[in-house]
């Protein structure tokens, strides 16, 4: 029975108590409907996973950093700070589901229903692929047509009856469109998932479906003989399907430029038998997309690591997230982002990603003991760092070994006979403020290699593990949301809180890729100051480091000045450059000047500011087991009708109190201002309620098509702070796909 509080967002205690929760006597099915679905997963051996830095390859390029219907209508959402730090590659939409159902609703003609949609899909492109992402958009073109499964069953597909004139019409009224945008970077995904009912209800690789096809790709190559057209886009992997597509495209002249499908079990298999596929047509090979991947059940931080890792092995060029919610402009990157605007906060899912994002330089070989559990890895001279990400698709828990080889040949990256090592573990939780750190230590390297482990608390987690010589800084959430450092950028100006202010002698230069937000501001004149006023406990500086940079002092609250030389042999144009001691809460300044004095080395005197990162006062997550028992604070509370498992592998003290009993009741109290509830979502799981203080009751299902034991359920408002109750109750109820209505409690995480 554990209570652990994470004072965010790197220090961690532990204690244990005696719980005084009393037996039950329980009938064996219930209790075995809280054991793991697969015995074999939950008692699946520890594994280890080598990433060898002797072994480099080409340039990472962040394959799997793509999403399905992720920006708001216009483009603009989200902000730049949740999207530049995942380095996405690839976008894709058309406008689905936007009022006035495209061309289909304006009676087969360009209206506005048709204008609304090839605006917004534009708008999003205007944005995606330009710098500082300079992405592809995959245009769905079925998607402008209005076949974005809304359409009425009375629809007239394109080349119904062998017509092809109308849909001949739409597609120059489209490429007309995308060539007046004056945009590059913009291919045209014809047709989505052909062989399904639901877009395409006229069959697979049928005589129609060729005829629409084949129009399209002569229609469009007429009309601009540079096109990059995607196809099949089939909604799946399918091997017999891709062998006929190819093989009449070929025969009709009509191979797309992109070759692109949907899901699949293991891009690196897909890509395989593709290749395998191509050759044996005789076809050279074409460049392989995935502009769908991850199920609806596979949306969690462990899966998406996978998949990361996998596309970075595969040979395949761009993927994209998929969408099973918020369809189609919430501008949440497909709920990798909690919320919008001001409510944004990012999830497990999001911290995955930027994991990947921050994979940079050169990718390294990496290799497992278990295909279940993945691994991609880069290292950056320039940056000085490698960065591993580790990713989970078997629901596995207990430890994976990263075994990491080759520091012989990376010198940069080692203080000695050590390099320091910051290991990440990324819940899949919503929100997740930060990643928890698990280790952030010197290791000492023996005969060229290490070993950290890795210890997989649910199934679902992935791991990010940063190798430097030093220690680098502690990933913070874009914008302040949750308790992680709050980025300011450099151009974010005034004289309040959280705002920097400079004198006459700056100027500003937008547009600077390698930049947080794409802007720097710039002096080098001597004597000019800049200040930074923020409220927090610690202050870090990123700056400009090149060939070019001079000297300045920065100070803290009218503290001794200290000397920053910015001269860098390599440039390194958001690095952090100073880090203040940690301060007493409260207001604090931080004011820079510039010397006009310079390295010997360098040949200039500017210094351009990147951003600051504002530790906040920090706050408190308490987590309590949900065998912690009794009647006072942070102590559950079970009435009639409970029962007891212990050794549940996969739970946080592997501990579940369940009941399959309606009515059957729960309270937990606590002192704080926020309370999530963890508990078992599976195929025996039922309805549960949960109200806090009297409230309304709000209603969870713990149904899943797949286990996740120890993920939150539910979370509450803000709450003021003080003692609260919240109170769990069974309702009897299930999903319809569910076969029991067992509930299964796992543990509470109480802020403060």
């Amino acid at each position: 029975m554990t209570r652990t509080t994470l004072h965010r967002p790197l220090r961690l205690a532990t204690r244990r108590r005696r719980a005084t929760a009393a037996a039950l006597a329980v009938a064996t099915g219930a209790v075995l409907a809280v054991l793991p679905t697969s015995q074999a997963l939950a008692n699946a051996p520890d594994t280890t996973v080598t990433v060898n830095l002797a072994q480099t390859g080409a340039a990472s390029t962040h394959v799997g950093s793509g999403f399905l219907y992720g920006l708001s209508q216009d483009g603009s959402g989200p902000s730049d700070s949740w999207l530049q730090p995942l380095a996405p590659t690839l976008f894709r939409g058309g406008g689905a589901r936007l009022a006035g159902d495209g061309w289909i609703g304006d009676g087969y003609t360009a209206g506005s229903g048709f204008q609304t949609r090839i605006t917004s899909a534009l708008d999003q492109a205007r944005r995606v692929t330009a710098a500082p992402y300079n992405a592809t958009y995959h245009l769905l073109v079925s998607d402008l047509y209005g076949a974005d499964t809304t359409q009425p069953s009375n629809t007239v597909y394109p080349c119904d009856n062998g017509n092809c004139a109308n849909w001949t019409t739409f597609i120059d009224t489209v490429v007309g469109d995308v060539q007046a945008s004056g945009l590059s970077n913009v291919e045209f995904d014809i047709w989505n998932e052909p062989d399904g009912t639901g877009f395409w209800p006229r069959g697979v690789n049928s005589t129609q479906y060729f005829q629409m096809w084949d129009t399209a790709v002569r229609e469009i190559r007429r009309l601009d003989s540079s096109a990059v057209i995607v196809g099949a886009s089939f909604s799946q992997y399918n091997s017999s399907f891709m062998q006929t597509y190819l093989s009449q495209t070929k025969t009709d002249g009509t191979l797309p430029n992109v070759l692109n499908w949907h899901f699949g079990d293991d891009p690196v298999n897909d890509a395989n038998q593709t290749t395998s596929i191509e050759s044996s047509l005789g076809i050279s090979p074409i460049p392989m997309t995935v502009n769908e991947y991850l199920l609806s059940n596979q949306q969690n931080a462990g899966t998406a690591a996978w998949w990361l890792d996998r596309f970075a092995a595969s040979g395949i060029t761009a993927a994209a997230h998929a969408i099973w919610s918020d369809c189609c402009v919430a501008g949440t990157l497909d709920d990798t982002v909690a919320g919008t605007g001001s409510l944004a906060a990012p999830t497990g899912q999001w911290w995955a990603y930027r994991a990947y994002g921050s994979l940079t330089g050169a990718t390294v070989a990496s290799s497992s003991g278990n295909a279940g559990i993945s691994a991609a890895a880069a290292a950056n001279q320039s940056t000085g760092q490698a960065n591993i990400l580790i990713g989970n698709d078997s629901g596995q828990t207990g430890t994976t070994t990263i075994n990491v080889q080759g520091f012989g040949s990376t010198p940069w990256l080692t203080a000695g006979s050590t390099v320091h090592a910051t290991l990440y573990r990324i819940p899949d939780q919503t929100p997740l403020s930060v990643p928890i750190t698990v280790s952030d230590a010197d290791v000492t390297i023996s005969n060229g290699s290490i070993s950290v482990p890795a210890a997989f608390q649910s199934g679902a987690d992935a791991f990010w593990l940063v190798l430097s010589p030093h220690g680098v800084a502690a990933p913070t959430t874009p914008g302040g949301s949750g308790s992680g450092q709050i980025i300011v950028d450099g151009n974010q100006t005034g004289t309040g809180n959280d705002e920097f202010q400079y004198d006459s002698n700056w100027g500003e230069t937008s547009g600077v890729s390698d930049m947080y937000a794409g802007t720097a501001n710039w002096s080098h004149v001597a004597g000019a100051t800049a200040t930074f006023a923020f409220t927090g406990t610690q202050v870090a500086l990123h700056a400009v480091k090149d060939v070019d940079q001079g000297i300045m002092t920065v100070s803290v609250d009218g503290g001794t000045p200290q000397s920053i030389d910015d001269y860098a042999s390599s440039r390194n144009a958001s690095g952090i450059v100073w880090t203040s001691p940690v301060l007493g809460a409260g207001t604090h300044t931080l004011t820079i000047v510039n010397t006009g004095n310079k390295n010997s080395a360098s040949s200039g005197t500017t210094i351009a500011i990147d951003r600051a990162d504002a530790t906040p006062a920090s706050t408190t997550q308490t987590i309590i087991d949900g065998n912690v028992t009794g009647t006072g604070n942070d102590e559950f509370h079970y009435g009639a009708n409970w029962g007891l498992t212990t050794g549940v592998s996969d739970m946080y003290d592997g501990t579940a109190n369940w009941s399959y009993i309606s009515g059957a009741t729960a309270t937990f109290t606590f002192t704080g201002t926020e309370v999530a509830l963890h508990a078992v979502k599976d195929v025996d799981q039922g309805i549960i309620t949960i109200s806090v203080d009297g409230g309304t009751p709000q209603s969870a299902d713990d149904y899943a098509s797949t286990r996740n034991a120890s993920g939150i359920v539910w979370t509450s408002p803000v709450l003021a702070s003080g003692s609260h109750t919240l109170s769990i109750v069974n309702t009897g109820q299930k999903n319809s796909a569910s076969s029991g209505t067992n509930i299964a409690i796992d543990r509470a995480d109480v802020t403060s």
